[in-house]
């Protein structure tokens, strides 16, 4: 049998290279450059996670007092539908508040330039992320949930919604959403983010929901383009081994 983490990665592959194939925005091979590094992110990063969530239960044992059961209990109590969508609003602002300072805090910087050093955008981009910054975006995007009391049937929809959308708005993929691009983030909204075009690294925050960046000021979202060039001036070592470690040189390099 197949640990679960296979069976997703090849899931998670034959949907997503096909759908790269037909709906092509840039022309590249499936194992691009970068390809095993991300490959490993992807089973690395399954361990993270389940690290971020034993921390937050653990964090809320230890806070119990600023807790408010009656108030959990009435979140509860709403039908699953209607705490999915208050988890998605709740969550995904923590994130664009986490990812903000991610992007103006220089030493916080160090880890997430390393997401940003992706130059062939596509599916498995969405997991070359640094473990620090896996921990404290889990941790910000699952802390507000669990204070305010969603059911475990809300956090299982929603985790698989979270990870759907991270894999599509990174997919390489030319795809019209209509209006649905205002209320779902999608490869149209958050190819910018990535792009090398020197003021948009700095706009649209949000990773699912498209009308915080309108609400806060950072939505660049043209109608017609898409962008041709990714990544940073930045240079990152090209292995997983190299940006564990480049996070931690560069500051100790910045200190000196």
């Amino acid at each position: 049998m197949l640990p679960e983490i296979v069976k997703g990665f090849i899931i998670l592959a034959a949907i997503f290279i096909p759908l790269e194939r037909i709906f092509v925005l840039h022309k590249q091979n499936i194992f691009r450059l970068g390809w095993a590094t991300d490959a490993t992110y992807f089973f690395t990063g399954h361990f993270i996670g389940k690290s971020g969530a034993i921390v937050v239960t653990l964090t809320l044992s230890l806070m119990t007092n600023l807790l408010n059961p009656e108030f959990q209990s009435k979140v509860a109590s709403q039908p699953v539908w209607l705490q999915f969508l208050e988890a998605i609003i709740v969550s995904d602002l923590a994130y664009y508040i986490a990812h903000r300072m991610l992007h103006e805090v220089p030493w916080l910087w160090q880890f997430h330039a390393v997401h940003h050093s992706i130059e062939h955008m596509d599916w498995l981009a969405a997991v070359r992320v640094h473990p620090c910054e896996q921990l404290l975006t889990q941790i910000c995007k699952i802390m507000p949930l669990v204070w305010l009391g969603f059911t475990k049937e809300t956090f299982v929809v929603y985790a698989l919604y979270s990870a759907a959308i991270a894999f599509l708005i990174h997919a390489n993929i030319k795809f019209k959403f209509g209006m649905l691009k205002w209320l779902i983030a999608t490869p149209q909204f958050h190819h910018w983010h990535h792009s090398q075009v020197p003021f948009v690294p700095n706009k649209n925050f949000a990773a699912q929901f498209p009308l915080l960046d309108l609400l806060f000021g950072t939505m660049y979202m043209p109608a017609k383009k898409m962008p041709h060039k990714y990544g940073i001036s930045d240079s990152i070592p090209a292995g997983y081994v190299g940006q564990m470690f480049y996070p931690f040189l560069r500051m100790m390099k910045n200190a000196r």
